[in-house]
C-alpha cells in the first residue's frame, strides 16, 4: 500500500529549525490551524499517516533533513522508536493532557446530557482492560471515579513500551474492531477517542465517536519546547573538545620525537575525523567538537585511538578528553583527564561540568572483562547496554545512596543528554533493571516526573 501524505510548509523570513509533525489524517487539519499564527522563525511540514505501518516510513523520509519531530501520541511515538532504536534527533510526542482531557470531557457531558458515562468507552483502554467482554475499566465513569490519571499515564507508557513490533501493527484496526463488536452488542453508546486514525472505520460503521484534542495553547508549549531541546542539542554537539595524548614510553619533561606525532595524525585521518592538530613539548592535542568525539568513542564509552596507537605503531599511550564551553577549557579538561588516565589505565573524560568519566572500553576487548561480577554481565546483556554503563549506574547508587533516580539525575551523573538517559533508564526497566516507583510532582505545569528505582 502506497504511503498517503500531505505537506504543508510555512517558511520564516530567516530559515532556522526544520520540525516535521507526523499525524493521521484526520488530524491534519486541525494540527494545521493550530500552527497558522505560530510565531516561532522556523519551517513546519505535516507528514499524514494512515495507519501504524507507514509511520515508520515517513519518520525515516524525514529524518536526516529535519531537525527534530512532533509526533501525534505517545503510542505511535513507541511504535515507531520499536522499530528504529534510538530516536537520532529530538522528538516529542503530543496528545490532550490533563487539562485538555477534562476539558473534552467537561465539554462532551455537558453539551450531551443523555450520555451515560458507564457506557462511554476510551479506545485507547481496551488493550489493558482485564475483561474485554464487560470493558467497565475502560469506561469514562471508572477513570474519572476509580483511576488516578498519573497512574493510567504509567500504565499505558508501560504497555506501549512491553508491546511488539507485530502489536504495533494491528493494534489500531484490534481497537477498531473490538469497539465495533462492542457497540453491535449494545454495551457502549460512544468511543472516546485518542486514536484518530481508527475514527473513519468507526464513522463508516456508524459507531459514535468523539475525540479528544489537545487544545492549541498546548501544542504552541510543546512545538517551543521542542525546539529548545534541538537548540541546547545542537549547542552540546558543537562543544569545542580538546584531546590530549602523551607517550607512557617518554619520561616527564622529554620531548618525545615525531613518530608519535605522525602516528595521532595518521590515526585521526584515517579516522576521517575533523580536528586541529597541535603538539606541545610531550603532549599531543588533537581539537574538535563534541560530535566528532562522542562518534569517535560511541558517545564516550569506548576507546579506538589508544588502540590504534598501540596495534598499528607500537605506541603506548595515556589519552585524556576534556569537553568545555570554550576552547581553553576543553584543554584544562583534557589535561585534568589525561592526569587520571597517566595515574591509571584506559582513557578518560572531563565533561563540561567537570565530572570525570572513565575508564573508556577498548575496541578490541569488551569494556571492563577483568574481574568483572557474572551478574554485571548478565544485567548489562538483558538490558542491551554496556558493563561500562552498568559500572557507572552503581556507582551513582553508592554515591547517592540511594536507588532512586530521574532521567534529569540520570543525565547529570553521566553527562549525556536526557534522551540518551532516558534510553537508558528504558533499556533498563526492559530487561528488568529498573521499575517506575512513583512521580514527582514540579514546579512548572509539565507531566510529573517519572522517578525509576535501579533493581542493580
Amino acid at each position: 500500500m502506497c504511503i498517503f501524505q500531505l505537506e504543508y510548509t510555512r517558511e520564516a523570513s530567516t530559515m532556522k529549525q526544520k520540525i516535521v509533525i507526523i499525524t493521521s489524517k484526520y488530524l491534519h487539519p486541525f494540527v494545521e490551524k493550530a500552527f497558522e499564527d505560530f510565531k516561532e522563525d522556523c519551517t513546519v511540514t505535516i507528514a499524514d499517516y494512515t495507519n501504524f505501518d507507514h509511520i515508520t516510513d515517513i519518520y525515516r523520509k524525514y529524518e536526516k533533513t529535519a531537525d527534530g519531530f512532533m509526533i501525534s501520541g505517545t503510542t505511535a511515538m513507541a511504535a515507531i522508536e520499536h522499530h528504529i532504536g534510538e530516536f537520532q534527533k529530538p522528538v516529542i510526542s503530543f496528545h490532550a493532557d490533563l487539562i485538555s482531557f477534562y476539558h473534552a470531557l467537561v465539554k462532551l457531558f455537558l453539551e450531551r446530557r443523555d450520555l451515560d458515562p458507564a457506557r462511554c468507552i476510551f479506545d485507547f483502554m481496551l488493550p489493558i482492560v482485564k475483561d474485554p467482554e464487560h470493558p467497565v475499566e475502560a469506561t469514562a465513569d471508572y477513570l474519572i471515579h476509580e483511576m488516578d490519571l498519573n497512574n493510567l499515564a504509567l500504565t499505558m507508557d508501560k504497555w506501549a513500551n512491553q508491546s511488539t513490533i507485530g502489536d504495533f501493527s494491528v493494534v489500531e484496526m484490534n481497537i477498531a474492531l473490538r469497539t465495533i463488536e462492542l457497540w453491535k452488542a449494545g454495551k457502549i453508546d460512544m468511543v472516546l477517542c485518542a486514536y484518530s486514525s481508527t475514527m473513519p472505520l468507526l464513522d463508516e460503521k456508524g459507531v459514535p465517536n468523539y475525540f479528544l484534542y489537545p487544545v492549541k495553547n498546548q501544542l504552541e508549549s510543546q512545538i517551543k519546547e521542542l525546539l529548545a531541546q534541538i537548540k541546547l542539542e545542537k549547542y552540546r554537539e558543537n562543544l569545542p573538545v580538546a584531546i590530549a595524548i602523551a607517550d607512557r614510553n617518554k619520561t616527564s619533561g622529554e620531548k618525545s620525537d615525531d613518530s608519535v606525532q605522525d602516528a595521532v595524525q595518521k590515526v585521526a585521518k584515517a579516522l576521517l575525523i575533523d580536528a586541529v592538530f597541535q603538539a606541545e613539548s610531550e603532549i599531543y592535542y588533537i581539537y574538535t567538537t563534541h560530535r566528532v568525539a562522542a562518534m569517535l568513542t560511541k558517545n564516550f564509552e569506548v576507546e579506538y585511538l589508544d588502540s590504534a596507537l598501540k596495534n598499528d605503531y607500537g605506541i603506548s599511550t595515556a589519552i585524556g578528553y576534556g569537553i568545555g564551553n570554550s576552547i581553553t577549557e576543553a584543554k584544562k579538561h583534557a589535561e585534568n583527564a589525561l592526569r587520571e588516565s597517566w595515574s591509571s589505565t584506559g582513557s578518560f573524560v572531563m565533561n563540561e561540568s567537570n565530572q570525570i568519566i572513565g575508564p573508556l572500553g577498548s575496541s578490541q576487548l569488551p569494556s571492563f572483562q577483568q574481574n568483572l561480577p557474572d551478574d554485571i554481565f548478565q544485567i548489562a546483556e538483558k538490558c542491551k547496554l554496556s558493563t561500562l554503563t552498568i559500572q557507572k549506574l552503581i556507582s551513582i547508587v553508592k554515591m547517592n545512596g540511594s536507588y532512586e533516580i530521574t532521567t534529569n539525575e540520570l543525565a547529570n551523573h553521566l553527562g549525556v543528554t536526557v534522551r540518551n538517559a532516558n534510553r537508558i533508564l528504558r533499556n533498563l526497566e526492559n530487561g528488568g533493571a529498573a521499575t517506575i516507583a512513583h512521580t514527582r510532582s514540579t514546579a512548572s505545569k509539565g507531566r510529573p516526573v517519572k522517578v525509576y528505582r535501579l533493581n542493580l
